[in-house]
């Protein structure tokens, strides 16, 4: 098995240089820490993490937990994220372990325990909520952490983030200006950030063109296909008052959605516009949908190597200010959108 001077003679660098950039520090240039592990993983070297916990004081781990089982469509965008941040952290020489808890389980007690352990350099916190306690929580303790989200819009924590107040505005607005006044919110459950900020966004677009809200045409709910096919016949029931268009949180919803109006025998977009934002799936695009899907549109796996990169920073540089990345989003008109019908 290869060792530090082997990779030092390989590289032509000092000893003391690969094992900074085995460790992640600071103080190496990225093309650097890059170079040493593409040797490390040509020459077969592997870190010895119980002598770098002696000598550095760190274990070379992170950790995501996350209550309840992973399993079904309603899950893929959280698989996804959990096998991309894997692959980025084990990149930068570090292990990701996910803690799945039981059902019910209460979160705090769990990762206090983690937290005071010293088993775990770092966490990623994903499905975030407005003020979140886990948040507060790892602050007060100080523990490095990175936040798939804002727990509040002026949040002081790492977070990657997009702009989920703008993804509903804008097509909440691109609707309007279409003449749609009856405009259904498919979103997210309650409670959480993301489904909060793009509620606001679709409050502000129609407060702005003098259209009132109407609790009626909002939807609440696990963002699964299921979910949508549900949610769209019931908004559908009462044909007078119906909406004429629909936002939805997620393709999920949007591909129920379309399912729905099918059965219905509503068009799109002659009857109903349908418009959605797109995390970019790996196995479902709203390009491949009839009509093609109109959509804001930012990738889940964008975000892999930025949180994984944050928190990285964040471990080695404890006092740095916090690492605050707001990605762009996209938006691409298709053909589910056209003028309200008359």
């Amino acid at each position: 098995m290869a060792t530090l001077k082997d990779l030092s003679k390989h590289l032509g660098l000092s000893v003391t240089q690969v094992s900074r950039a085995i460790n992640d520090h600071a103080d190496v240039s990225q093309k650097t820490k890059e170079r040493v592990r593409e040797a490390a993983k040509e020459l077969g070297y592997a870190v010895n993490r119980s002598a770098r916990s002696l000598v550095t004081g760190k274990s070379g781990m992170v950790i995501l937990i996350r209550p309840g089982a992973l399993s079904g469509p309603a899950d893929m965008s959280v698989l996804e994220t959990i096998s991309g941040l894997s692959g980025e952290f084990h990149k930068r020489g570090m292990q990701f372990l996910l803690n799945i808890m039981p059902p019910g389980t209460d979160p705090m007690p769990v990762y206090q325990s983690a937290a005071t352990s010293g088993s775990f350099d770092g966490f990623v916190l994903i499905d975030t909520r407005r003020d979140d306690p886990r948040v507060a929580l790892l602050t007060e303790m100080g523990v490095p952490f990175v936040v798939h989200g804002r727990s509040d819009p002026a949040a002081d924590h790492n977070y990657y983030d997009i702009d989920n107040h703008q993804v509903a505005y804008t097509h909440a607005k691109n609707l309007l200006a279409l003449g749609h006044t009856r405009i259904a919110l498919l979103n997210g459950p309650r409670g959480y950030a993301y489904s909060e900020y793009r509620l606001q966004g679709y409050q502000k677009a129609l407060e702005e063109a003098g259209v009132s809200f109407d609790p009626a045409l909002l939807v609440s709910e696990q963002m699964t296909e299921g979910n949508g096919m549900i949610a769209t016949a019931r908004l559908f029931e009462d044909k007078v008052h119906r909406p004429t268009a629909l936002i939805c949180g997620n393709i999920l919803l949007a591909k129920g959605a379309y399912t729905a109006l099918g059965a219905m025998e509503y068009r799109i977009p002659e009857d109903v516009s349908v418009v959605s934002h797109d995390d970019v799936l790996h196995n479902i695009r709203g390009s491949a949908f009839y009509p093609a899907l109109t959509v804001s549109r930012s990738p889940f796996a964008n975000s892999w190597s930025h949180l994984a990169e944050i928190l990285c920073n964040a471990i080695q540089n404890p006092t740095a200010p916090p690492h605050q990345h707001v990605a762009e989003v996209e938006f691409i008109e298709r053909a589910s959108t056209g003028p309200a019908p008359k």
